[in-house]
């Protein structure tokens, strides 16, 4: 059965994989830094298929020690967020709507912050046109690309969670 948990200790060897598998659409970790990223985070969550990792989302909240440029660049703008650092679901779990329950997951832990939005980031360059379709059809707006340089744009994606799908408060 599927069911979707707080990351664990024992789960840092299968997150390791299953975000390098993911690499470019993700950074690429080894141990250490994929440990201190975790550490860092305000929450993750993973999906859990009887012990198989088939899926991961690590999430910041504001005033996190993060050095990434754009969660820097995301706090600079918004102050009641939460900011999902990396969303990931392997090959073998896609089309499940794993993604959607993760972000739900994300959703209401945001709410029960405070917080009204939820923001990500999505690879342009190196394209990523799955994801872009994904979050676009998910109901979440882009609110600016960003070039980091020649070869790495990303477009940045807000979700409110005081608005309803239809545009509506």
């Amino acid at each position: 059965m599927v069911h979707i948990r707080d990351v664990a200790s024992g789960d840092a060897e299968a997150l390791l994989a299953l975000n390098n598998q993911a690499v470019p659409a993700v950074n690429g970790h080894d141990a250490d830094s994929l440990s201190e990223l975790l550490a860092m985070a305000d929450r993750g969550w993973v999906v859990d298929d009887g012990g198989r990792i088939g899926g991961m989302l690590v999430a910041f909240t504001p005033g996190a020690k993060y050095e990434s440029l754009n969660y820097r660049r995301l706090s600079r703008r918004y102050d009641d967020f939460a900011y999902v650092d990396r969303i990931v679901i392997a090959s073998t779990h896609r089309r499940l709507g794993l993604a959607g329950r993760l972000y739900d997951v994300l959703a209401g832990h945001a709410a029960d912050l405070g917080h009204r939005r939820l923001l990500c980031e999505v690879n342009v360059e190196p394209p990523n046109p799955q994801s872009i379709a994904f979050h676009e059809a998910s109901g979440w707006q882009a609110i600016e690309d960003h070039e980091h340089s020649p070869g790495k744009v990303v477009r940045f994606f807000e979700r409110r969670l005081d608005v309803r799908l239809d545009g509506r408060p």
